[in-house]
């Protein structure tokens, strides 16, 4: 009788490990391939808004540097981790960088 017991705790404590769910954690902006590609130099922060959306970080001491960041933490598998730093001088897009860039297109 205590073997059986003993072997319904097991096999009952086996069974509930298994079923532990891990949810996906996403934060920050989710960049787009087709949304980067529109972006150009010389586009102004409005247009930029427009197609991307707010920065998740825009520092008030450095204005004219807007991040987008996005990381992804999936159940199972590799971390996703993707940036886009804009940089703009009198309002107007200067340089990008980051690991996102818009594609060529010919």
């Amino acid at each position: 009788m205590k073997k059986l017991l003993i072997l319904t705790l097991v096999l009952s404590f086996t069974t509930l490990v298994g079923c532990v769910y891990k949810p996906n954690i996403q934060q920050g902006n989710v960049l787009d391939q087709k949304e980067i590609n529109q972006i150009r130099p010389g586009m102004t922060k409005e247009q930029i808004r427009f197609v991307l959306g707010n920065p998740v970080l825009n520092t008030n001491l450095d204005n004219n540097t807007w991040y987008y960041l996005y990381y992804l933490i999936p159940s199972r598998g590799d971390r996703i981790e993707k940036r886009l730093i804009l940089t703009f001088e009198d309002d107007k897009l200067v340089s990008m960088t980051g690991t996102e860039k818009p594609e060529i297109e010919e």
